[in-house]
C-alpha cells in the first residue's frame, strides 16, 4: 500500500511538472508567434507610411504593432484570469491569493523570464525604436560625459565673427595630408583653449562644402570623417564626424549630438518636389551638431549652419560656436535631452512654440516682449514689440507674407546675397511680401504693426537694418477678419 500511495503521488508530481511545462511551452509560443508577425509586419510596412487622424498623424507600423502587443498582453490576463478561477481552492483570502500569485511565479526559471523580456524589448524596439535606445544612451552619456550647463561664459559672440582663424586660413598644404596631423599643426601653433577649439571649426567650415546632391537624388556616400576630410564634402553628419575627429586628436572631450531642428528651418525649397513626394515619410528636421568640452565646461558647436555657401567668400560664419545653450535651443533639439545644457530641461512642444530668434538677434541684445510664443491669433493687425539698448543704431523692420505662398522663405531670405541690392533675384524673392509699419517709442522699444489683407495664415521675418540687412527672427500669426 505504501509502495502504492507513492508511486500515486510521484504520478500526479510528474502530471503536474508536465502541465507546468505545456503551460510554458503554450506561452513561449504565444509570444513567439507575436514576434514572427510583428517581424512580417515590420518588413511588410518597412515603408512607414503615414494614418492619419483626425489632426493627428501615427505610423501604420506602430500602429499595427501596437495593436499586436495589446493584444498579446490582453491573451496574457485572459491567461492568468482563467489560471486563477480553476485554483479557486486557494483563493480564500486576498492573502491567500497574492501568495499563490508568487510562488507561481517563482516555479518560472529565470531563462524563461529572460526570453520573454527580450521578447517584449524587441516588439517595443520594433514599434518605436526611441522607447528603449534614448533612455539607455541619456543613461550611458550622463554616466560617461556628465553633460551640464557651462557655469563660464564663452567668447561668443566673436568679436571676428567673419574671419576665419590666421592659422588655417594661412595653414601649409603638406600639413593637410591626414586629420592627426592638421590636429597637432593647431594645437602647436594655438595655446588659448577656446581659439583651438575656433580654428578646427574654421577648418570644418573652410575645407568643406555641402554636398546638396544629397538632398537632390537621395544618394548618401559615406559621411565619415576621413571621407568627408579627402572629399571635402558632406551633410550635417559629416561636419560633425570630422569636427569630432579633429577635437579629439587634439585631446578636447568631443560629442556627437543626435536630434532635430525647428519644422520651419528645415531646408525643404532645396529638395526637389518628386523627391519629396516620394520620400514623404522622411523626416527632414533630422540634424546633428557637436558639444566639446572647453576649460571644464561644456559647449556646444554647429559647423554646419556656419558653412552658408564654402563656394562663396564671405559666407563663413561664428555665430553657432560655442553659443549660450538658451540660444541653441531656440533651433536645435537633441534626441538626448541633457544636452541641451540648460537648467531646466524643455520638452518638444516647448521647443516648437518658441518664437523663432536668430543669433544675431541675441548679438544685439534685443529682448522679444510680445508676442511670446510662436505662432498667435490676431483679428486683423500684427501687433509686435521689441526692446533694444538706448545707444542701438540699427532700425528694426519687418516683412510679411501668406504662409501658403513661400514654403521655406527663411532660408531663401538671409544668406542668399543682399536684399538692398535692386536686381531681378531680389524682385523675384520679394514680389509676394509687404512691409510691417514700425516706429521707435521713448522707451527704447520698437513697435512693429503689420496689416493682413484677408484672413489666413501669415509669416512675419524681422530684420536690423544698417549697412545691410540681418535677419532677426520669424513669426507666424493666424488672422481672422472681422
Amino acid at each position: 500500500m505504501p509502495n502504492n500511495l507513492e508511486n500515486h503521488i510521484l504520478e500526479e508530481v510528474r502530471k503536474l511538472k508536465q502541465k507546468n511545462r505545456k503551460r510554458i511551452v503554450q506561452i513561449g509560443m504565444l509570444l513567439l508567434l507575436m514576434g514572427i508577425v510583428s517581424g512580417f509586419a515590420y518588413l511588410f510596412f518597412q515603408g512607414n507610411p503615414i494614418w492619419k487622424i483626425g489632426n493627428s498623424a501615427i505610423s501604420v507600423t506602430t500602429l499595427f504593432l501596437s495593436i499586436v502587443g495589446l493584444i498579446l498582453i490582453l491573451n496574457i490576463v485572459t491567461y492568468i484570469i482563467k489560471y486563477q478561477t480553476s485554483k479557486s481552492r486557494y483563493q480564500s483570502s486576498l492573502f491567500s491569493l497574492k501568495i499563490w500569485q508568487f510562488s507561481r511565479l517563482k516555479r518560472i526559471k529565470g531563462k524563461y523570464w529572460l526570453g520573454y523580456s527580450l521578447l517584449l524589448m524587441a516588439l517595443i524596439s520594433q514599434s518605436n525604436p526611441s522607447l528603449i535606445i534614448n533612455p539607455l544612451n541619456g543613461f550611458v552619456t550622463g554616466i560617461v560625459y556628465k553633460p551640464e550647463p557651462p557655469r563660464l561664459n564663452s567668447p561668443w559672440p566673436w568679436k571676428e565673427n567673419t574671419i576665419i582663424h590666421p592659422i588655417v586660413a594661412n595653414m601649409p598644404s603638406n600639413i593637410e595630408t591626414t586629420i592627426e596631423s592638421v590636429a597637432k599643426y593647431i594645437v602647436k601653433q594655438e595655446s588659448d583653449p577656446y581659439l583651438r577649439i575656433k580654428a578646427i571649426h574654421d577648418y570644418v567650415v573652410s575645407r568643406v562644402t555641402y554636398d546638396l546632391d544629397v538632398l537632390k537624388t537621395g544618394r548618401r556616400p559615406a559621411q565619415d570623417a576621413r571621407t568627408v576630410f579627402f572629399t571635402h564634402k558632406g551633410v550635417c553628419e559629416g561636419y560633425a564626424n570630422l569636427f569630432m575627429a579633429l577635437g579629439r586628436s587634439m585631446g578636447a572631450d568631443v560629442v556627437y549630438v543626435r536630434g532635430k531642428i525647428r519644422r520651419d528651418l528645415a531646408p525643404i525649397d532645396l529638395i526637389p518636389k518628386v523627391f519629396r513626394l516620394i520620400h514623404s515619410d522622411y523626416d527632414w528636421t533630422n540634424h546633428a551638431w557637436n558639444a566639446v568640452k572647453i576649460l571644464d565646461n561644456w559647449q556646444l558647436v554647429d559647423t554646419t549652419w556656419d558653412d552658408g555657401d564654402s563656394s562663396e567668400l564671405g559666407s563663413y560664419s561664428a555665430d553657432y560656436l560655442i553659443l549660450p545653450p538658451q540660444v541653441m535651443s531656440i533651433s536645435h533639439f537633441p534626441q538626448q535631452l541633457n544636452w541641451q545644457l540648460l537648467h531646466r530641461r524643455e520638452d518638444y512642444k516647448t521647443f516648437e512654440n518658441k518664437p523663432i530668434l536668430t543669433p544675431q538677434f541675441f548679438m544685439d541684445e534685443l529682448m522679444l516682449i510680445s508676442p511670446t510664443e510662436y505662432q498667435t491669433n490676431v483679428q486683423k493687425v500684427a501687433a509686435i514689440k521689441i526692446a533694444s539698448s538706448p545707444n542701438y543704431q540699427k532700425k528694426i523692420v519687418a516683412l510679411f507674407t501668406k504662409a501658403q505662398k513661400v514654403e521655406s522663405s527663411l532660408w531663401d531670405l538671409p544668406g542668399s546675397g543682399n536684399l538692398l541690392e535692386d536686381n531681378q533675384d531680389n524682385q523675384r524673392r520679394l514680389q509676394d511680401f509687404k512691409k510691417c509699419q514700425s516706429q521707435w517709442n521713448a522707451r527704447g522699444e520698437t513697435e512693429i504693426s503689420c496689416q493682413f489683407p484677408e484672413a489666413g495664415n501669415y509669416e512675419v521675418f524681422v530684420f536690423s537694418l544698417e549697412q545691410k540687412l540681418s535677419l532677426l527672427g520669424k513669426l507666424k500669426f493666424h488672422a481672422v477678419l472681422r
